[in-house]
This record gives C-alpha cells, sequence and structure tokens, in this order.
C-alpha cells in the first residue's frame, strides 16, 4: 500500500464531504449550535410553562357550602390563583369548559367523601386537581388536628409516632453523575452515528451515484489504497463529530450548572472530579467512533444509489439507538457479558465513570473490545473493497424478496443480502412469536421457537424460487462422510471441553447464567429433552446455518471464509459470551463436514450428538462420569487438558482422513 496514493486520495474525499452540506450540519451545526440552543430554549420554555400554569387562575365550582374550605381554596399566599364560581349544572360547565373543576360530596358506608370531578385530558383541568387535591389533604390534616385535640391527646404524637429522616450519603459530584450518566451516552451515541452516517453515504453510494468512482479506478490506485482513504475520511469525520460532540455537551454542561448556582446558590460541584471519567471515556468513544465508521461503510457499500444507501443505514440507525436507551435502565449493569456488547458497553461504561465507579478490568475489556470490533469491522470493509463486483454495485447483494415474483429467475442459491434479511425476520419473530409462544406453551414453545428458525429460510426461498436442493445441501451423504462427521464431533467436543472451561472461568457470571438456562430446558423426561434440545436443533438450526447461511456466504468468498463466518454468526447467535467460543468453533467443524460431503445430513447427526450428550449428562451425571471421568473433576491439571487435547486433535484428524478417502472433492 503506498501511503502517498491514501494521503491525496485522504485529502480529496475530506474536501469531497466537506463541501456537503449535510455533513457540516450534522458534524458542526448539531452539536455546536443545535445542542446549546435546544438546552437553553428547552430551559426557557419549561420555566415559563411552569409560571404561566402556577399564576394562571382556575375555575372551580362547589357543590355544598363550606366556608371553611372555600376560604383556603380562596387563600392567594399559597402561590396559586382558584375563583369559586357557581354554575347550575356542573358536569355540562365542565364539558364546555366553563370550570376547571368541581367539588361535591357523597356518603359512602356513613363516611363522608370530597369527590373532586375533572377532564384528565384538559391540561389546565389536569393541574387544577393537584392544587385542589393538595388543599383538600391540607384541610382534612387540619380536621384530624382538631378531632385529636377535643380528645385530648397530642396531634403530633398520634400522626407521627416516628419521624423518618433520610440521609443522602452520596456526593453532591456522585448525584449529578447519575444524571449526567443517563442522559449523556444515548445523546453521544446517537449524534455520533449521525455524524458518521451522511460521510459514509457520500463516499461509497453517493459516489458511485455520481459515476466518479469509475474514474478514480481508472488511476494507478488499487482497491485496498482506495478503501482506506475512504476509511480514514469518514473515520475522522466520525472522530470530530465525537469531539465537536463531547466539548458541545461539556460546555451546555457547565451553562447549566452555573445557571443553576446562581439562582439557587449554596455550595458547588467539584467540576474536577469529573475529568478522569471524561478522559477513559473519551478514548473508549474514538475507539468506538472507529467501528461505527467501518459498520457505516459496510452497509452503505452495497447501495447504487443516495436514497438506498439512507434505507439500508435506517436499520442500523434504530439499533443504535434502541441499544444506546440501555443507559435509562436501571437494572443492567456494566458485567464482562455487557462489555462485549457492542454500543451496549459504551453506553453503561459512561454511566459507571460519570458515578466514579473506575473498575479497571471493566473499562480494559470496554476500550479493548471496541477495538476489536473497529478492527473486525476495517478488515470486513476491506474484504468488501476488495471484490469490485461489490465496488461497482454488480455483486447481487439486493434483497431479492422485494421484486416482483413473476421477474424473479429460478434456480441458484440466496445472496448476502437475502442472508441478512433472513436472520433479521428469524430474530424478530423468535424475540416476538418464540417469546410469545414460550410464555403461553411453557417447555414447548422452545419447539417452536426452533421451528421459526428453519421456516424462516424455507419460505424466504420458496418465494424467491431459489434452488432448495443447492440451498439446504437436501442429499444423501456417503457413509464415510456419516462416520468422518462423528469422529470430527467427538474430537470437537473434547476441545471444546477445554474452550468452556477457560472462557467460563474468565467470563464466570455468564458461566453461571448458561447453567441456570441450561437447567431451565429439562423437560419431563430424557425423551422430551431430546427432542427440544437435541433433535430439533439438529434439524431446525442446521437448515438455516449450514443450508441457507452457508450457501449464500460460499457464493461470496471461497469456502475457508464462509465456514468460519458460518460459525461465527452460528456463535454469536445463542447470544452467550462463555457459549459463543466454544459453538462457533462446533460450528465450524459441522459445516466443514457439509461442504466436504455436499449433504445437510451428516452435519445434523453432529448436532444431535453433540447436544444429546449435553441431555444424557444432565440426566445420568453419574453414567457419564464413568464413562468420561475428567467431566466429574473439580479442576482439571495441565496434563489433563494436554490429553484431552490429543485425543480431541487425534479423532478430528481421523475423521478428516475418512471423509477424504478416495481423492479429495
Amino acid at each position: 500500500m503506498n501511503f502517498k496514493t491514501v494521503k491525496s486520495l485522504f485529502k480529496k474525499e475530506i474536501l469531497d464531504v466537506l463541501r456537503d452540506k449535510k455533513t457540516i450540519i450534522m458534524m458542526v451545526l448539531v452539536p455546536l449550535i443545535l445542542y446549546p440552543l435546544l438546552v437553553v430554549a428547552g430551559l426557557g420554555l419549561m420555566t415559563k410553562i411552569s409560571t404561566d400554569m402556577s399564576t394562571q387562575e382556575y375555575r372551580v365550582a362547589m357543590c355544598f357550602n363550606d366556608d371553611r374550605l372555600s376560604k383556603m381554596l380562596l387563600d392567594k399566599d399559597e402561590g396559586y390563583s382558584l375563583s369559586i364560581v357557581n354554575v347550575d349544572n356542573a358536569d355540562e360547565a365542565l364539558a364546555r369548559g366553563e370550570i376547571d373543576a368541581y367539588l361535591r360530596k357523597e356518603f359512602t358506608h356513613g363516611k363522608e367523601n370530597i369527590v373532586v370531578s375533572y377532564l384528565s385530558a384538559d391540561t389546565e383541568s389536569g393541574y387544577a386537581v393537584s392544587i385542589i387535591t393538595d388543599i383538600l389533604e391540607r384541610y382534612s390534616l387540619s380536621l384530624t388536628t382538631e378531632l385529636i385535640e377535643e380528645a385530648g391527646m397530642s396531634p403530633d404524637k398520634v400522626l407521627n409516632p416516628i419521624r423518618i429522616v433520610t440521609k443522602d450519603h452520596s456526593s453532591k459530584e456522585e448525584s449529578a453523575g447519575n444524571i449526567l450518566g443517563n442522559l449523556i451516552p444515548f445523546m453521544l451515541v446517537v449524534s455520533l452515528l449521525m455524524g458518521t452516517m451522511y460521510p459514509a453515504i457520500d463516499t461509497t453510494a453517493g459516489e458511485r451515484e455520481r459515476g466518479t468512482l469509475e474514474t478514480i479506478l481508472t488511476l494507478p490506485v488499487s482497491n485496498q489504497e482506495l478503501f482506506f482513504s475512504k476509511f480514514l475520511t469518514v473515520a475522522t469525520i466520525g472522530i470530530a463529530s465525537a469531539l465537536l460532540n463531547i466539548i458541545s455537551m461539556g460546555g451546555v454542561g457547565i451553562y447549566m450548572y452555573k445557571t443553576v448556582m446562581s439562582v439557587g446558590g449554596g455550595t458547588g460541584i467539584d467540576l474536577k472530579q469529573f475529568v478522569p471519567g471524561i478522559i477513559i471515556a473519551v478514548l473508549c468513544v474514538l475507539a468506538f467512533a472507529v467501528f461505527i465508521s467501518a459498520i457505516s461503510m459496510c452497509v452503505c457499500v452495497f447501495a447504487k444509489s443516495y436514497k438506498e444507501a439512507n434505507n439500508y443505514i435506517t436499520p442500523l440507525t434504530l439499533v443504535v439507538m434502541f441499544a444506546s436507551m440501555v443507559s435509562i435502565v436501571p437494572n443492567v449493569k456494566l458485567n464482562a457479558k455487557m462489555a462485549m456488547v457492542p454500543v451496549v458497553n459504551i453506553c453503561l461504561l459512561i454511566r459507571e465513570l460519570m458515578v466514579f465507579k473506575f473498575d479497571i478490568f471493566m473499562i480494559t475489556l470496554v476500550l479493548v473490545s471496541n477495538i476489536i470490533l473497529g478492527v473486525l469491522a476495517v478488515l470486513l470493509l476491506g474484504k468488501i473493497y476488495n471484490s469490485e463486483a461489490i465496488l461497482f454495485g454488480e455483486s447481487g447483494g439486493s434483497v431479492q424478496i422485494f421484486e416482483k415474483r413473476c421477474n424473479m429467475i429460478k434456480g441458484g442459491v440466496p445472496n448476502l443480502g437475502d442472508m441478512f434479511l433472513v436472520m433479521s425476520a428469524a430474530l424478530v419473530a423468535m424475540i416476538y412469536v418464540g417469546g410469545t409462544l414460550q410464555l403461553k406453551l411453557g417447555y414447548y414453545g422452545v419447539l417452536g421457537t426452533q421451528l421459526i428458525i428453519s421456516l424462516v429460510p424455507i419460505l424466504y426461498a420458496l418465494y424467491t424460487k431459489k434452488d432448495m436442493k443447492k440451498t439446504f445441501r437436501l442429499r444423501a451423504p456417503a457413509i464415510k462422510n456419516v462416520l468422518g462427521g462423528a469422529l470430527i464431533i467427538a474430537g470437537t467436543i473434547l476441545i471444546g471441553l477445554i474452550i468452556t472451561a477457560i472462557s467460563g472461568s474468565v467470563f464466570r457470571q455468564s458461566s453461571s447464567d448458561l447453567s441456570e438456562s441450561m437447567n431451565s430446558l429439562l423437560g419431563d423426561s430424557f425423551i422430551e429433552t431430546l427432542l427440544v434440545v437435541a433433535v430439533a436443533p439438529a434439524i431446525c438450526e442446521e437448515l438455516m446455518f449450514r443450508g441457507f447461511v452457508f450457501s449464500a456466504l460460499e457464493k461470496r468468498v471461497n469456502y475457508k471464509k464462509a465456514i468460519i463466518i458460518s460459525g461465527v454468526i452460528f456463535g454469536a447467535y445463542h447470544m452467550n459470551i462463555v457459549q459463543f467460543f466454544t459453538t462457533a468453533f462446533i460450528g465450524m467443524a459441522i459445516c466443514y463436514v457439509t461442504y466436504k460431503s455436499e449433504s445437510i445430513i451428516p452435519g445434523m447427526i453432529m448436532h444431535f450428538l453433540n447436544n444429546g450428550l449435553s441431555c444424557f449428562a444432565m440426566y445420568y451425571p453419574q453414567t457419564l462420569s464413568k464413562i468420561m471421568p475428567f467431566l466429574t473433576k473439580e479442576a482439571l491439571y495441565l496434563s489433563d487438558i494436554l490429553c484431552i487435547l490429543l485425543i480431541g486433535f487425534l479423532f478430528i484428524g481421523l475423521g478428516k482422513i475418512v471423509i477424504n478417502l478416495k481423492g479429495e472433492k
């Protein structure tokens, strides 16, 4: 890669992006002008509304005579203004807006009640009833006090036998940080995405739509140099946007602080205490900016026009916005599991830092995870840009279901666009439909969720006229492939035990959650559990991941990369950091056998054997411990680990030999 060429391209891209009004608006005007205006205008508007509501005169009708209560209602020394209006029909007067509320008396079981009628749909009526309710509570308290005094007792001792005193041990800085920690992450993440979104669209789909991409490629410029310069441009704009947002939010925060102090007085907050947390947050946000820039470009690069890119990036925007709202959810804490989730980890970390919770392990984990995610996103972007078919919009990556069915060509396998849509639709269906089934059907709802995983790709493939045999590899396997697959899964399970033990020791909370979720899958009998935990996933998940997903990936990249990506997706699908590494490894092994055998059947058998062993371990632990005694050991020694790994790799090697008998594929 020629960095002089990259530098020249970078300058050209920066100038092109800065000429775009949308970029300037989102990067400069929004954080530096719009945010302060919104805060100042919002505070002013709220103050005006509060003042108007408190000084406005509200009309009240009384359907009974009570001089004492009337005097309390008309007392303007309390800071509000009520007037008593005489009406013939209170209900009609309230409906016509002639009064804001009215009072009447009724008796229930010999007890006198004062009923306040109002209109909740009317703002003024709702505010009036809050004032009246406060007055009635004081009126009731005065009557109670008189009755107690008439009985010769002390009202204070009767009404307040104990005094409740609350003592806040949080400092003023921590209390302020708690408020900031709920608001800043959402605003920062969303504004950062908006800052990178438009340059990402402009440098990919925008340039393709303008027809300038082909001109650049006529120059002695490689695809890598082109992609890297574009990425640097978007990342630079994203980082600049992030810094400007941080500066703007800091300025707004200082302004609000000084305003409150000038009005309320009192002891101030030591703003210097926030500096270490802000510095750490800035470092993590910069790493996140790299990640979100690359992801935005990965999404936009498939679009052929500016409009299409906006449509593609909208789901990403919604996902990021939804994930960033985690900062306002009180019961979600930053742990090892959450620290690995993009967007969520940044928001939770900022919230923790704002209340001065400096967990070095969590800070490191969030920073490292964002750096790793950023690197992976950049590598993925590089692979995409290395394909001229995708670069020129000829990748066949469009979502085919949006075409007219009569125009669809029969045959072939799904593309990447189909894969992303099917996986998204399956995930949504699992959350809503599957969740509903599990609530109504309980244990058997899990079976319904598994059926959803297979039905979504099958129905999609049927509608888009895909070749079902090629897409799902529906063919009878050779015996050697079944035997080889059984040997490989045996070795994979052994190696997976070591991987699980290592990841479980690092992520202890996730390991505990995994054990609880496995116990929740226990049915009334071993056969019942085997059906739900082993048979259903072996069929349904294989049709999705080693069928639809692997076919789509294999169409775009070579089989080795397709196997690795499919395994990673399969591991991420299980949504547990402890389970991820082992499941991804098992998914790759199954995918390899599926590729070599050109049949999905061996993979289904391997999947069944793996899950079936887990079922057997849950129901017959003593029997399994006799067969594999190392499973019951509290701790494995180095010699045990090496022995298990050696046997595992031996089984995998034997399996590959069996599968490759009579020559390579």
